[in-house]
């Protein structure tokens, strides 16, 4: 049976333990048993609903046995799902029971920092060693990173073996490299062996994680070629592998970054990519579940960076943690609003003299944000994914503010024919501007259009030129200059053409 099928059997017979254990009792209305009739069709956001009310409500009775039901029943990744919706006690029972289990290296490799921070400061350093025997290099080292200093030595002496030669391996380089998420467990063969001999390695292999590739090298290590495992099974077995390899070989180095690692993923459809050093030799490789972390916390940190709040935590329930992370974020939009209210006041004769132009600040300005925030998402995007070169910044340029100038017409007409319509009588001094305010109105939506867009375009560039990060850009810093330059540019039109 495959297992993806097994794994959905596993899950609906969980599924009925949980929900049909109370057809037990004698009362079950109708629609408990139409549900159940269509219980093939639960979502996983129910199911997950189910198991969380389930565990919370076992843990409070103290039903150990049918808790322990559930949990032997369930995925590691479903467990670890659990835990942001326990209160701090409810976790430690849990904790607790995994452990007795032995199931707590699978479920800690899944959690998020804020738990596993958690266990490693209530639980002896004991009981964490053995805990950390039983999960992968890269896993573990991730973890000892990010304690105090002194706290991952006192873990590393406890780890014995290999698992703490790989560790000190990986935590050597920095984190977000190629290096930092590599696992040091890989199947790497000579030249000379043949198909049926390293087949035989593969099924004697326990300590691997994932086996996608027979990496081969040479009797110095240093990476040769590359044979999938369909390739390796459908061949002779007498066959060496000198004759099956893949010369040309897509690789990474350890201090690679860890978003170009997960490009060159991407881009040539991999499972793995092998990480070499400076003498070619293979020390590890980036598996494609920690590509998809990869990516997954890329894009996240890129959306927060993008509505301004840094790098906060999102699984975080402090307060003070948020405010810290999001207050400098904030101070940008806040000197920025008070540069406009400057500026605002430099043309506080026009507006005295032709109240009508508040009517159309928010207006103005807002049109300009939207467009600009346009612009930038979808520059740093293209920059995120190599679809835009930085070298070709003026093809991109040109593209936004020809968008900008377009959009800015439709909407300036638009806006246009609204004010004359709205305001058909403006007089300024006893002299009628009728027809002059809702040109001043149209150019000024159009014009700050046009700067939105480049300015939108222009900042992300601008930032990567300077080795930041694009994704700030399209914060504070955006929105911001928009603001300013939209009254500004507003304010100056209805100078030139109306005073």
């Amino acid at each position: 049976m495959p297992l993806y099928l097994r794994q959905s059997r596993a899950d609906h017979s969980l599924f009925h333990s949980l929900r049909l254990s109370k057809t037990r009792r004698i009362n079950i209305d109708k629609r408990e048993k139409k549900f159940y009739s269509t219980n093939l069709m639960i979502t996983s956001r129910d199911r997950d609903d189910i198991l969380i009310s389930t565990v919370i409500r076992l843990i409070k009775r103290r039903a150990t046995s049918n808790l322990q039901n559930v949990v032997s029943k369930s995925h590691a990744a479903d467990i670890a799902h659990w835990f942001p919706y326990l209160r701090p006690n409810e976790k430690s029972i849990l904790f607790g029971l995994l452990i007795e289990q032995g199931q707590m290296g699978e479920v800690m490799s899944e959690l998020n920092s804020e738990d596993r921070n958690l266990i490693v400061h209530e639980f002896d350093a004991a009981i964490l060693a053995e805990v950390f025997h039983t999960m992968p290099a890269d896993d573990l080292g991730d973890i000892l990173a990010d304690l105090p200093e002194e706290k991952s030595r006192q873990l590393l002496k406890l780890i014995k073996g290999k698992a703490s030669e790989h560790v000190e391996q990986l935590l050597q380089f920095e984190e977000r490299t190629a290096g930092y998420i590599m696992t040091p467990n890989f199947l790497a063969l000579t030249e000379e062996t043949t198909a049926a001999a390293a087949t035989a390695r593969i099924r004697e292999l326990v300590d691997i994680e994932m086996v996608f590739y027979v990496y081969v090298v040479d009797r110095e290590n240093q990476l040769k070629g590359v044979i999938s495992l369909r390739q390796l099974v459908a061949t002779k077995p007498d066959t060496p592998l000198r004759d099956l390899m893949t010369t040309r070989v897509f690789s990474v180095h350890p201090n690679t970054p860890q978003e170009e690692v997960a490009h060159v993923v991407a881009r040539y459809n991999l499972l793995a990519v092998p990480v070499i050093d400076d003498t070619v030799k293979l020390i590890g490789i980036v598996t494609i579940d920690d590509v998809i972390d990869v990516i997954r916390e890329e894009n996240t940190e890129d959306m927060l960076k993008m509505a301004g709040t840094g790098d906060v935590n999102i699984a975080s329930k402090s307060i003070f943690k948020n405010t810290r992370a999001r207050l400098p974020w904030l101070l940008a939009s806040f000197v920025g609003g008070l540069v406009a209210v400057y500026v605002i006041g430099v043309f506080e004769v026009q507006l005295d003299r032709l109240a009508a132009l508040a009517a159309f600040i928010p207006i103005v300005i807002g049109m300009g944000g939207n467009i600009g925030t346009q612009s930038s998402t979808i520059v740093v995007r293209g920059l995120a994914t190599g679809e835009i070169d930085p070298k070709g910044a003026w093809k991109v340029l040109w593209r936004e503010v020809a968008t900008g100038v377009a959009l800015g017409c439709v909407y300036g007409i638009l806006l246009g024919a609204f004010a004359k319509l709205r305001f058909s009588k403006v007089e300024i001094d006893g002299l009628e501007f009728a027809w002059r305010f809702p040109v001043v109105v149209a150019i000024a939506i159009c014009v700050n259009m046009l700067i939105a867009a480049a300015i939108g375009a222009l900042i992300p560039m601008f930032f990567k030129r300077l080795q930041v990060d694009p994704a700030i850009a399209t914060g504070p810093f955006v929105t911001t200059s928009i603001d300013v330059f939209g009254i500004l540019t507003y304010f100056t039109v209805a100078r030139f053409l109306l005073f």
